[in-house]
């Protein structure tokens, strides 16, 4: 599917692919962002203001360090008796992830975090209520004051252990509501609890980025890759999926590097989910727009001053279980194709080349002939209906028989040009492309990388296409 925007500016494409058998490979778009300090004038708060944060910050603490160890007992210390059971059962499956002792099976052990911690946000506009039924069982309970503020989570990856993949702190938010009882400040509940002041008529919010301790029965294990280590995190019900990644992901990076070279982290955070809620949860879409997907390629946000990208994940989906260890191969490649290009790739570029490329990348020795890569393309090249043009982003739009055609063609353009031209101009060409502005000067480095332009280009792919299926 094209363009399933979110919160984090996320979308996630369908990827598909004979290597991915009834499945798909996908990737997200481009979200590029500052850290840049913005220069912003606040008023002080008053002592009663100054009062109720400094309280719900030190909550805040404690609730970051009982999570972080996997007490359970000591989130139900800090959780007020009126709050929804969910919000108990949430932060119990949050405290299970970091908890020694719990049987994770073959697929490793807990989340060690390098960092985790809440604190509350700054916030503008109306103040938001609690619900009337809520507001009166902590009256009841002889709560002295309530707050719903908007609260930040930042945290950072590790794995099995820390420093694990090494990742740069990501920041998560939510609403949160608590109650306070003469000088002890409760957990009350997230937004659910309380009022929005919001105007309705903005429409429903989009998806929101979670972390990956919002599911049950979550295992960490660290595999060591040419950049340290990538971390494989899980569900239940993956430990076949699991195994199997840890075998390839060494010389998935590696294969990436030798084509690519070595100017990306050569690791990477990779989630196997069990079931679409997971999958689609991580992905930030709805659970029926990713039905026939194998993998997506999510991240935060772009980092411009550090060049760094910020909360990269490749998130393997229930389909995943279906794929043979040389199917998941190619989809691991694939993906860790658009990790090592993500920086270099604004979301302008056409996705003939974004997806033809790591398609490339990933399925490079795994079939004999072009058909075994290309069936659908090469009926319709067998019944002289050659593609006339290089497929254009929305012909990637669905899971059907034109989709797939489209998928097929953006990989057997790049391996055409790998073919006569060399890989170093296949990956000229993507580097000079993706660094040009609008479309117009992509082709114009399109030209510059390989010699010829576009329309030249494109009758040397018909005439090799006529070749490979002859």
């Amino acid at each position: 599917m094209r363009d399933v925007r979110v919160r984090a500016a996320v979308a996630v494409l369908v990827v598909v692919t004979a290597a991915c058998t009834a499945a798909a490979c996908s990737e997200s778009t481009d979200d590029r962002s500052s850290t840049a300090p913005v220069s912003a004038s606040r008023t002080p708060l008053n002592p009663f203001e100054q009062q109720r944060t400094d309280g719900v910050a030190a909550l805040l603490d404690e609730l970051s360090s009982v999570i972080r160890t996997g007490d359970k007992d000591g989130v139900d210390a800090l959780v007020d008796r009126a709050a929804p059971r969910r919000i108990d059962d949430r932060l119990h499956t949050m405290a299970d992830a970091f908890a020694r002792g719990s049987d994770r099976g073959r697929r490793g052990g807990p989340l060690a975090a390098t960092s985790f911690t809440y604190r509350v946000a700054p916030s503008s506009g109306a103040e938001w209520q609690l619900a009337p039924t809520v507001a009166t069982k902590v009256d009841e309970a002889g709560a002295t004051d309530t707050w719903v503020t908007p609260v930040e989570l930042t945290y950072a990856l590790g794995g099995a252990a820390v420093p694990g993949v090494a990742e740069p702190e990501v920041t998560l938010s939510e609403t949160m509501a608590f109650a306070r009882y003469g000088d002890e400040w409760k957990l009350l509940g997230d937004a659910s609890v309380a009022l929005d002041p919001r105007p309705t008529t903005t429409g429903p919010d989009a998806p929101v980025e979670i972390g990956p301790w919002e599911f049950g029965g979550l295992a960490a294990t660290d595999v060591r890759t040419a950049g340290g280590s990538s971390t494989i995190l899980s569900y239940p019900t993956t430990d076949k999926v699991v195994e199997r990644a840890r075998k390839i992901m060494p010389g998935a990076v590696a294969a990436v590097s030798k084509f690519w070279g070595d100017d990306w982290p050569q690791r990477a955070a990779v989630i196997a989910t069990g079931d679409q809620a997971e999958f689609a949860g991580l992905t930030r879409t709805a659970a029926r727009d990713t039905g026939v997907a194998a993998a997506a390629t999510v991240f935060s946000r772009i980092d411009e001053r550090a060049k760094q990208v910020v909360g990269q994940r490749i998130v393997l989906s229930p389909n995943a279980a279906d794929l043979s260890e040389p199917a998941l191969a190619v989809v691991l490649r694939h993906e860790l194709m658009h990790v090592a290009t993500r920086l270099s790739t604004p979301e302008i570029a056409p996705m003939w080349l974004t997806e033809g490329v790591p398609e490339y990348v990933g399925r490079k020795g795994t079939y004999r002939e072009f058909v075994d890569a290309a069936p659908d393309l090469a009926v319709e090249v067998a019944a002289n209906r050659l593609p006339k043009s290089l497929p254009v982003d929305s012909d990637f739009a669905v899971d059907s028989d034109a989709a797939r055609v489209a998928y097929q063609s953006a990989w057997s353009f790049a391996a055409f040009v790998s073919d006569k031209y060399g890989e170093p101009v296949l990956k000229n060409m993507y580097r000079k492309m993706t660094a040009s502005g609008d479309t117009p000067a992509m082709d114009a480095a399109m030209k510059n990388a390989v010699g010829h332009d576009k329309n030249a280009l494109v009758k040397q792919w018909q005439k090799w296409l006529r070749v490979q299926v002859r």
